[in-house]
């Protein structure tokens, strides 16, 4: 397979740019910008290119909430360029960036998005230069996180990026404000900026901020939990902070009392994970959604934010399966795959591999889906893989085997070696293991 001509993808993204730009532009109207927004990746997976769009002046003078809103735009192109050629990109692109490990993939990310920039200055240059914009017209990248700030630093100068974008060192002027108070006044702006709407700081970053804090964020964090719109972040920031003291236990446990709907759960996930699980199972008259909702928190993403997230043990929820069988089902639905599970770490693989003996399918599910994690490297694939090759021929669950087949697809060419168990798994009873099996032999032929 021949690798990915960075010349060639950037010289046709600038081309496309400037062909849907100017074609645009030739309808009278003054434009405002173009942006590169949406751009959907999986990592170590699948890359797209961004949507396009363009807005005139007039436009933002009437809404100014379009600003920057891509996808709230008049003119929008979801593939721009010519016919063909937008799909070949995505796959070269793709192929390209998973043909390694997932720091190829990263860096692979990482150099598209430099492209990105470079698309945006030269076709500026080149639109201006043709006519068909005017010095004040901007091309831009938007990717609505963290790295937004920089890549629109490469793109435009410091005085376009304050003109066009003043948010930036607003922020950066309120938090240095911030920064220099003492950290328990430090914590009250910041829980004041978690509603939406929180001025100039975000929600985003006053809960990246208050978790930094750590322990000093806990007395304002407990009392957001007794009224406001905020107890359910107030509960979700205490469990990823991690400190169990008595007075944050009490503060929970006192809101699973006085909390309902999405509040509750959260802070009953919360409990969960500060792994006082037996408080919100002794609690009197949950909904079940909730009781679920806390059994199955430690093994979802949810965990993942946690400044040190707990270590991986099944056994909490295999005592609840053996004793809530009747809640069984409602458990397995909140855990299905696909819905988020968390990551695991070099130290939990062993834990994993153990579960996938576990009596409930529930947990041979999940361990089976966690141990698909590229991104732990080779060394432990050696480990894994073998564990769900046996799995493949040997658990009595159907949607289990499909799993592991899935996860050996993930770790992609560590598993070439065992195209065998693909090859065994075609004569699967299940017609679900055998679509997958087959798929996964298709892709390791290409």
């Amino acid at each position: 397979m021949a690798g990915l001509d960075w010349a060639a993808f950037e010289d046709e993204l600038v081309a496309g740019v400037v062909v849907k730009v100017a074609e645009r532009a030739s309808a009278g109207d003054r434009l405002y910008a173009a942006g590169l927004a949406e751009i959907y990746a999986e990592t170590d997976g699948v890359i797209r290119l961004p949507m396009l769009g363009a807005v005139s002046e007039e436009e933002v003078a009437g809404d100014e909430d379009l600003l920057w809103s891509v996808p709230d735009w008049d003119t929008q192109w979801f593939e721009w360029l010519p016919e063909g050629r937008w799909r070949q990109w995505e796959q070269t692109l793709t192929d390209e960036a998973g043909r390694s490990s997932t720091r190829h993939w990263e860096r692979t990310f990482a150099r598209y998005l430099t492209v990105l920039t470079r698309v945006c200055k030269r076709a500026r240059k080149q639109l201006l230069a043709a006519g068909a914009t005017e010095r004040q017209f901007v091309v831009v990248l938007l990717t609505d996180d963290d790295e937004e700030e920089q890549l629109l630093r490469r793109i435009l100068g410091e005085r376009e990026l304050q003109r066009l974008f003043p948010g930036y060192d607003q922020a950066a002027a309120v938090t240095a404000e911030l920064e220099a108070k003492e950290p328990a006044d430090r914590a009250v702006h910041y829980a004041r900026a978690l509603s939406v709407g929180g001025g100039l700081i975000g929600p985003e970053n006053a809960e990246r901020r208050l978790r930094d804090l750590g322990p000093v964020a806990l007395p304002v964090l407990t009392d957001l939990l007794i009224q406001g719109p905020d107890r359910w972040k107030a509960a979700k920031l205490l469990a990823d902070i991690g400190y169990a003291s008595d007075e944050v236990i009490e503060a929970l446990t006192h809101a699973l009392r006085r909390t309902t709907g999405a509040d509750q759960n959260w802070v009953a996930a919360a409990l969960s994970c500060l792994d006082r699980l037996d408080i919100v199972l002794v609690a009197p008259d949950l909904p079940s959604e909730v009781v679920v909702t806390a059994v199955s928190a430690p093994y979802s993403s949810f965990r993942d934010h946690a400044t040190s997230p707990p270590l991986l043990d099944y056994s909490p929820l295999e005592r609840f399966l053996t004793d809530h069988a009747e809640l069984s089902e409602a458990v397995s639905e909140r855990l299905s795959p696909g819905s988020s599970y968390c990551t695991i770490r070099a130290e939990e693989v062993g834990t994993a591999i153990d579960a996938l003996r576990s009596p409930h399918p529930v947990v041979r599910r999940h361990s089976v889906c966690v141990l698909g994690e590229r991104a732990l490297g080779a060394v432990v694939g050696r480990q894994v893989i073998p564990c769900l090759t046996a799995v493949v021929v040997n658990d009595p669950d159907s949607a289990t085997r499909r799993l592991a087949i899935l996860s050996l697809q993930w770790w992609k060419h560590d598993a070439r070696h065992c195209a065998e168990t693909g090859r065994q798994a075609l004569h699967d009873s299940d017609p679900n293991v055998r679509a997958t099996a087959q798929r996964w032999l298709d892709e390791l032929s290409q």
